[in-house]
């Protein structure tokens, strides 16, 4: 996923928590305001298609994806602390901290899968973080299995952090790769299109997602 965004360009996460500071949450807000025509204090599924059609390359199906895993409450509508969150992921891809985000708000990000509640996800749900976070199925499916303890085709919370950031490790792999093969002139390589963006290899382990 790209972010295209001219108003993210301006805003950027706080080093320790991986948040918006309070003045880019104001703006975070009005900006919801202004997208929430009906005064009702959400977003139906079309306003949110509006935002994210202008802020991201995603195309309608995957646009509709990321409305249905951020709808946790199951409203059909988007509020603004779940905006909120949508935000700071974005602004996250569009600083290549995609690592340190995850890390900070692994948590939120394993409920957000978790769609059905059991506290464990499989690599199809898995699927909707690849989407979010620029992952191929390739490097998800490839290492699936090695943090697979239980061998039962389900991650747990312990297990999916591990394996997180494992993906982005082996998509940071892949796409220094396929600079090397474009440098050397190989058009055979694997395609820019499809790698995900470099991202910061720092870390702080913070489950806590703060919504304003």
């Amino acid at each position: 996923m790209k972010v295209k965004s001219k108003i993210l360009n301006f805003m950027h996460l706080d080093r320790e928590y991986s948040l918006l500071s309070g003045r880019n949450a104001c703006i975070v807000y009005t900006y919801f305001s202004l997208l929430d025509i009906h005064r009702t204090g959400a977003l139906n599924d079309v306003q949110f298609y509006v935002f994210m059609k202008k802020a991201t390359d995603l195309n309608r199906k995957e646009i509709y994806r990321v409305f249905d895993m951020l709808d946790v409450d199951g409203s059909s509508s988007i509020e603004y602390n779940e905006f909120y969150l949508m935000v700071c992921i974005l602004v996250s891809i569009q600083d290549h901290e995609e690592k340190k985000f995850i890390y900070h708000h692994s948590r939120t990000v394993f409920d957000l899968m978790d769609k059905d509640g059991s506290a464990t996800i499989d690599v199809e749900e898995f699927e909707i973080f690849g989407l979010l976070f620029n992952l191929g199925l390739k490097a998800i499916r490839d290492i699936f299995n090695d943090f697979d303890v239980s061998g039962d085709q389900q991650l747990d919370y312990g297990e999916f952090k591990l394996f997180a950031m494992a993906c982005i490790d082996r998509g940071k792999t892949l796409l220094k790769k396929d600079k090397s093969n474009a440098g050397k002139g190989d058009i055979a390589g694997p395609s820019l299109k499809n790698a995900t963006s470099d991202c910061s290899t720092s870390s702080q382990d913070q489950d806590s997602c703060v919504i304003m």
